[in-house]
């Protein structure tokens, strides 16, 4: 009895080994981004995200940051197309809500903004004061390659990032950075 028990187990370790492996095998693999970095010819380092199973790229400069604003330029590759460039960011302070709408290149032309997003952080307050909390506001701006060369001016592209209640802020883009983030993007 005993070692019909002793068979039986190892039988039963055997199907569930089997099982499981064949289970393993049969569960496809997990298509993830992989992080490199790349230095272009002008010497500014560019972030790559590949996925190669979904063939998509993400390219992005550093960031650029203001008082209250944080740029990346970026591009995202799909299929093989590359579109022109675009601005990614969000800007951020505290009291009540700006909302932002707009953005105009200097000489004020209109640029593609595009509102992505609002968000509230940490709020506090004080037996002295109102309530206050961090506001985060994202937006995207797409670059057209002539808007590029329009606009391009001393090595840079300025924006100027408006919002209903009257509030501006000034971004200043490297033209470097957009220039490295073509080049890597185009390669």
């Amino acid at each position: 009895m005993a070692v019909g028990n002793k068979w039986g187990n190892v039988m039963k370790f055997m199907w569930i080994m089997n099982f499981s492996l064949a289970w393993a095998v049969a569960i496809p693999v997990q298509a993830q981004s992989v992080k490199s970095v790349i230095t272009a010819s002008n010497g500014v380092e560019v972030t790559v995200y590949s996925d190669e199973f979904a063939n998509r790229y993400e390219y992005t400069a550093p960031l650029i940051k203001t008082d209250d604003v944080n740029v990346l330029v970026g591009n995202v590759k799909k299929s093989g197309v590359t579109p022109a460039p675009h601005l990614t960011g969000f800007v951020i302070y505290s009291g009540e809500w700006r909302r932002y709408n707009s953005a105009l290149f200097k000489g004020g032309d209109k640029a593609n903004f595009i509102e992505t997003g609002k968000d509230v952080g940490r709020c506090y307050s004080s037996r002295y004061s109102r309530p206050s909390c961090t506001l985060t506001e994202n937006f995207r701006i797409e670059l057209s390659p002539a808007e590029i060369k329009k606009h391009s001016q001393y090595g840079k592209i300025a924006l100027q990032i408006r919002a209903l209640d009257s509030s501006a802020t000034i971004i200043e883009v490297p033209m470097t950075y957009i220039d490295a983030v073509n080049e890597v993007a185009n390669r």
